[in-house]
C-alpha cells in the first residue's frame, strides 16, 4: 500500500526542469458535505455560479456507500455537464456524533479539459480543507478563500460556443492563474497522449494508476479492453475507498480510446464515440440515469460500492468485481471477475452472467507485456513479479482458472503438429506462435531496446514512465486491429462493386452439417463452452444504398496480425460485432481450417 501511494502521488517530474506545475483549473462549485446523525449526509456549505444544481445529488456521489470504514478518501463523478472531485477523511469524535467526524470537501470542474477535467489537480487543496473543516467544523474562512482564488470568473464564460445541449462553454482561467511554462510540454494529453512532449504527470493524475491497473487484471486486461472497444455498458463493483477504482475506470476509457487519425476508415454513416464515457462513481440514486442512458450507443463505464446495482444485468453488459481487499494477502493472486450479460430469448426468464476469460494468446501477450514493463522500469513489482510467475512463458497452454482451456481443435492440431514431426514440436511454440510473440515485442521495441515509445518523447528519453509506456501499447494495439478490419473491409466492397459471389460461399462443405442444410453456408462461429451452438448466421448481408453487399471476410491470418486468437469463438465473436458497431457490416470470420493434402481436416 506505501508503494502504491508513493506511485500515485509522484510528480515524475524532469530535474532538469525547475517549472512550476500547471495551476489547476477554474471550478463552477465548492461544496462542504457532513454526516449528521439524524439526516444523513447534508451540503453543510456551498458556493456556486448560476445554473448549477447541488441539492440531493453531489452528496450522494461524493460519499459512496462503505467509506464508514475507511479513514480518507478521493472520489470523482461527473454531475450534468462537469466533473467531480471529492476529499472525504473519517476522524475520531465525540460520542454523541457516534465516535466519528465524516465530512468531505468536494469541487465541480466543467468537462471542457476532457474526461475529467483535470479535477485531479484540485486533489491535494480539498484534502487539506477537509482536514481543516474536521478541526472545526464551523469555520469556513478557508473555505471561502478557496473558492475566491479558483471560482470560474463572470466574464470568462462565454456562451456563442456551447452546443444547444450543454451549458455554456468556460475559459478554464482562475483568479489564480499564472503563466504557464509547462503548458504543451509538461504534462500528457488527457485525451490521447499526443500533445506531450515529456514524460510528466500531475500528482494524483489517474493515469499514474495504469501500471497498477495492468498488475491487478492480469491477462484480463485484454478482453476488459475489447469489451470497452465494443462500447459496452461496463460496471465495476469495488469496497471503499473507491479511489483506486475510479482510476481504474480513468485508464480503461484511456486505453480503449480510438485515436483521431482512424475517422477516415470508419463508417461515414456514424459511428459510437471515439472515446468511451466514463461516469466514475455512480450508487443506486443514479439507476433512473444509467436506465436512460442504456438507450445510447455510445456505453459507458462506471463504478460502485452499492452492491444492489449487480442484481440489475438489464443496466449494463459487463460486469467487473474486484476482489477485496484481504485478498492481497492470499497465497495465490485472486484476479477480478469479470461476466457478460447474456440476454436469455425466452420472455420472463432472467439474464443470464456468463463469465469472461482471457484466450491463450491473451496469457502469452500478457507474459512478453509484463516482462517488457520490468525491463522498462528497472522496477520488478511484487504484484508483475506475480503475475509472471503464474504464466508459463515456454508454452502455450496455460491452466490459471482465468484463461480459456483449451479447445478441441487446438488440441487436435497440437497432437497432429507432435504426430507429424515425431514428437519434436511436442515442448515448443509453433511458427506462428512464434510471429506472434515477436510481433507482441515489437510492440515494446523502440529507440532503446526494451523500451515503448511514445509520439511525443524525445529520442533521446531513456527512462520513459510505466504509464506512458501503457498508453503507447495499446493505442498501437487499437490502431492495429482497426486497420486490419478496414483493409477487410475494403476488399469486400471491391468485391461486391465487382458483382462477384465471395470465394468463402464455395467453401467445401462439413462432415457435420446436417440433412437439409445448406453446404454452401459458410461454418458457423462457436461459443467457449459449447462446440455445438452457433451464435450467428453470417451468410446474410447487408443493404448498403439499395444494394446487397455480402459480409466482410475476416481471415485467420487477419485475426492473428490483430494479436486475436484465431482458435477462440470468443475473439470470433468480438470481430463480429465490431464490424456491426464500427461499420455497419455483418462479418464471415473464417475459423482455422487444418488440411492435409488439400483435404479438410478440422
Amino acid at each position: 500500500m506505501a508503494l502504491e501511494q508513493r506511485r500515485r502521488t509522484s510528480l515524475r517530474l524532469d530535474l532538469s526542469q525547475s517549472s512550476p506545475l500547471e495551476s489547476p483549473p477554474s471550478i463552477a462549485a465548492l461544496f462542504l458535505i457532513r454526516f449528521d446523525i439524524k439526516k444523513g449526509y447534508v451540503v453543510s456549505w456551498k458556493e456556486s455560479i448560476p445554473g448549477v444544481n447541488l441539492e440531493g445529488a453531489v452528496e450522494y456521489k461524493s460519499l459512496p456507500s462503505g467509506l464508514h470504514n475507511v479513514e480518507e478518501d478521493l472520489v470523482y463523478f461527473i454531475h450534468d455537464q462537469y466533473a467531480g472531485i471529492s476529499a472525504f477523511v473519517n476522524q475520531p469524535a465525540a460520542e454523541a456524533q457516534r465516535n466519528a467526524l465524516m465530512l468531505a470537501v468536494g469541487a465541480l470542474v466543467p468537462l471542457s479539459f476532457g474526461r475529467l477535467g483535470k479535477s485531479w489537480r484540485h486533489a491535494l487543496g480539498l484534502r487539506d480543507l477537509a482536514k481543516k473543516c474536521a478541526e472545526d467544523i464551523t469555520n469556513t474562512q478557508a473555505l471561502v478563500e478557496y473558492w475566491d482564488k479558483h471560482h470560474v470568473c463572470e466574464d470568462d464564460v462565454r456562451s456563442g460556443d456551447s452546443p444547444p445541449d450543454s451549458p455554456a462553454v468556460f475559459r478554464m482561467r482562475s483568479r489564480a492563474d499564472r503563466p504557464d511554462t509547462l503548458r504543451g510540454r509538461g504534462s500528457i494529453s488527457d485525451a490521447t497522449g499526443s500533445e506531450a512532449a515529456r514524460p510528466v504527470l500531475a500528482p494524483f493524475h489517474p493515469a499514474l494508476s495504469l501500471p497498477d491497473f495492468i498488475a491487478e487484471f492480469g491477462p484480463l486486461i485484454f478482453p476488459l479492453f475489447r469489451a470497452s472497444l465494443l462500447r459496452k455498458r461496463i460496471l465495476i463493483i469495488t469496497e471503499a475507498p473507491v479511489q483506486t477504482a475510479c482510476d481504474y475506470v480513468y485508464g480503461l476509457s484511456l486505453l480503449s480510446s480510438l485515436p483521431q487519425s482512424l475517422s477516415p476508415l470508419l463508417n461515414p454513416d456514424g459511428t459510437p464515440p471515439l472515446r468511451p464515457r466514463p461516469l466514475f462513481n455512480v450508487g443506486i440514486h443514479d439507476i433512473p440515469f444509467l436506465s436512460a442512458a442504456s438507450n445510447t450507443p455510445s456505453g459507458w463505464i462506471a463504478c460502485t460500492t452499492d452492491n444492489v446495482l449487480a442484481t440489475k444485468p438489464e443496466l449494463f453488459d459487463v460486469l467487473v468485481q474486484l476482489p477485496p481487499k484481504y485478498s492481497k494477502s492470499a497465497a495465490q493472486k485472486v484476479y477480478p471477475a469479470i461476466s457478460v450479460v447474456h440476454q436469455l430469448a425466452a420472455k420472463g426468464k432472467p439474464a443470464k452472467l456468463v463469465p469472461l476469460k482471457a484466450t491463450q494468446r491473451d496469457a502469452r501477450r500478457f507474459a512478453i507485456l509484463s516482462d517488457g514493463l520490468r525491463r522498462l522500469s528497472n522496477v520488478e513489482t511484487e504484484d508483475l513479479e506475480n503475475a509472471h510467475d503464474d504464466l508459463d512463458t515456454a508454452s502455450t497452454f496455460s491452466s490459471s482458472p482465468i484463461i480459456e482451456p483449451l479447445s478441441w481443435p487446438r488440441l487436435a492440431y497440437t497432437s497432429f503438429l507432435w504426430w507429424a514431426s515425431a514428437g519434436e514440436k511436442r515442448a515448443v511454440l509453433s511458427d506462428d506462435e512464434t510471429e506472434q510473440d515477436e510481433q507482441d515485442t515489437n510492440f515494446l521495441a523502440s529507440t532503446h531496446l526494451g523500451q515503448l515509445s511514445h509520439p511525443g518523447l524525445q529520442v533521446e528519453e531513456s527512462n520513459q514512465p510505466q504509464e506512458i509506456a501503457l498508453i503507447a501499447y495499446f493505442r498501437r494495439l487499437t490502431t492495429l486491429t482497426f486497420t486490419v478490419l478496414a483493409d477487410a473491409v475494403a476488399r469486400q466492397e471491391e468485391v461486391d462493386g465487382n458483382g462477384e459471389l465471395p470465394a468463402y460461399y464455395y467453401d467445401e462443405p462439413t462432415d457435420e452439417a446436417g440433412e437439409g442444410e445448406d453446404e454452401t453456408r459458410p461454418n458457423q462461429p462457436f461459443t467457449n463452452e459449447s462446440d455445438e451452438e452457433p451464435l450467428l448466421l453470417s451468410s446474410t448481408g447487408n443493404r448498403k444504398d439499395g444494394q446487397t453487399v455480402g459480409p466482410v471476410l475476416v481471415t485467420s491470418a487477419d485475426m492473428a496480425e490483430m494479436g486475436l486468437d484465431v482458435w477462440s469463438g470468443a475473439d470470433r465473436i468480438f470481430l463480429e460485432n465490431l464490424l456491426q458497431s464500427w461499420w455497419g457490416r455483418k462479418a464471415y470470420v473464417d475459423s482455422t481450417r487444418i488440411r492435409c493434402c488439400g483435404i479438410p481436416i478440422f
